[in-house]
């Protein structure tokens, strides 16, 4: 519409300027060079129209041709990026594909069509470490790293390089400079942790996580759990180095980041209990017991305590009340409880405890309890027998490569996996006597599970039993948690 409105605008002008002229034609008489030209206003004013017409024309076409340079390069340039980028799709696909030879020729190609040498520099060094070729792919690595644009990813490829040739102190500085570039990227945040986990490098480990965190690597829970250990860590050290008055303070400070950490518990009340301040032991191990009692815990408890059996029972009970439907809390006080000559508490803490799964420290306990209070050594032998093919007791084990250890540690000693040591019971498969193939299916009746958290197929029995407290119904699907 406006469109219309200025067409007819235009024409309304121009018609106008028509009429007058022709209304007021005039005379207008030039003498130029010895030239005289007489005519009307009118012609005058469309010669000169005339006139500028052409000369925009040809000003038109002079740009035109000016310009054609340019764009033929332009054009011809679109070409060569387009075969280009065609060079270095099929050479990546070479790469995916395995192919060497292909890519490398693929990426001379590359390297003819696209003025950026980056790009070349990247698919030439994949296909030499690809073929093997490690110097070669540093080469193109380090080349990368004088161009700003392209540091980054050259200090990424050399920082794979030194970690597939197991050069931990060079993946490290690597890791380091590249973090510097990009301090959140999750890659390398994660790598670098690792490798600050390598070098015993605590404290830089900690402020790392001040960037994971703000990067979103890690949620909260895990940032807690990592600090909790990263701190444990600095405590060990501390003791190795006979600075307890540190080592105490650290592993408060542990315990204060997470409340639920079963590893720094066991180490103070240790450490208290060594330092001869067994109240305090009996204080830490009492507050960690409300959420995660454990055998270990239990058996420095027991350490701390004097006075008669019976006082002693006493003091259990005590524990016992923070937490005392856990199974660990009814195994504890049947210890005591033996221990005493109070042998109905005894079995009745017993029985609770292996209605939700037997292990061998039942059957111990309770051929001890036939033993003492009946003098029925028939009886205790059989109990012992069974103790032999029950589920194994827990104990502190990796959860990555499933070693054992004789005390908690923050690194495992085995396979160095960092925050998988857990008090916990293995995995264990064994044959089950009294099942064959025809009734394999019937093990996970309810019955069964009452005395076992197992998975029944073809006769076998996996025995997994981390956790306690967990209810029947889920005690066949529960396996072992991930280490941090």
């Amino acid at each position: 519409m406006i469109r219309l409105l200025t067409f007819i605008l235009i024409t309304a002008v121009l018609v106008g300027c028509t009429v007058w002229f022709a209304d007021n034609p005039g005379t207008m008489t030039v003498v130029w060079l010895g030239y005289r030209f007489d005519g009307s206003i009118g012609m005058v004013a469309l010669a000169l129209l005339a006139l500028t017409t052409v000369l925009v024309l040809c000003w038109r076409g002079w740009t035109i041709i000016a310009n054609s340079p340019g764009w033929i390069g332009r054009l011809l340039g679109s070409r060569r990026r387009k075969k280009g980028q065609q060079a270095l799709t099929m050479g990546l696909l070479e790469l995916a594909s395995g192919d060497v030879r292909q890519a490398l020729k693929h990426t001379r190609a590359v390297d003819r069509y696209l003025e950026d040498d980056t790009l070349t520099r990247l698919l030439t060094a994949q296909a030499a470490e690809l073929d093997g070729n490690n110097d070669a792919a540093k080469r193109q690595f380090e080349a990368m790293l004088e161009k700003p644009d392209s540091a980054f990813f050259g200090l990424r490829g050399l920082l794979q390089l030194s970690l597939k040739t197991n050069d931990r102190q060079d993946a490290l500085d690597y890791a380091e400079r590249a973090h510097r570039l990009r301090p959140r990227n999750p890659a390398v945040i994660v790598t670098l942790f690792d490798l600050l986990l390598t070098s015993k490098r605590w404290d830089r480990a900690l402020s790392l996580l001040i960037d994971a965190q703000k990067a979103e690597v890690f949620n909260e829970k895990e940032l807690t759990r990592r600090r909790a250990l990263l701190i444990t860590a600095k405590a060990e050290d501390a003791i190795a180095s006979g600075e307890n008055a540190e080592a105490v303070k650290l592993l408060r400070k542990a315990l204060n980041a997470a409340d639920d950490f079963t590893g720094a518990a066991v180490l103070l009340a240790g450490l208290y209990r060594d330092l001869k301040q067994e109240s305090k032991a009996r204080d830490v191990i009492i507050q960690s017991w409300r959420t995660t009692p454990s055998a270990a815990l239990g058996a420095i408890y027991m350490d701390t305590l004097s006075g008669d059996p019976l006082a002693q029972v006493k003091s259990v009970e005590k524990l016992v009340a923070t937490n005392p439907d856990h199974v660990e809390s009814q195994i504890i006080m049947a210890e005591a409880a033996l221990l005493a000559d109070l042998w109905g508490m005894a079995r009745s803490n017993l029985e609770k405890a292996m209605t939700r799964k037997t292990e061998a420290r039942h059957y111990r306990l309770l051929a001890d309890l036939e033993l003492r209070e009946k003098q029925d050594g028939a009886k205790a032998r059989d109990l012992l027998v069974k103790a032999s093919h029950a589920n194994p007791d827990p104990d502190w084990r990796c959860g990555a490569c499933g070693a054992e250890t004789d005390r908690w540690v923050v690194s495992c000693p085995s396979c160095h996996s960092f925050g998988s040591v857990e008090w916990r019971s293995p995995l264990r498969v064994h044959q089950d006597p009294q099942s064959t193939a025809s009734d394999a299916g019937k093990l996970s009746s309810a019955d069964d599970n009452q005395n076992r958290a197992a998975i029944g197929q073809d006769a076998t029995i996996i025995d997994n039993s981390n956790d306690d407290d967990a209810p029947k119904t889920d005690r066949t699907q529960k396996g072992t948690e991930p280490a941090v």
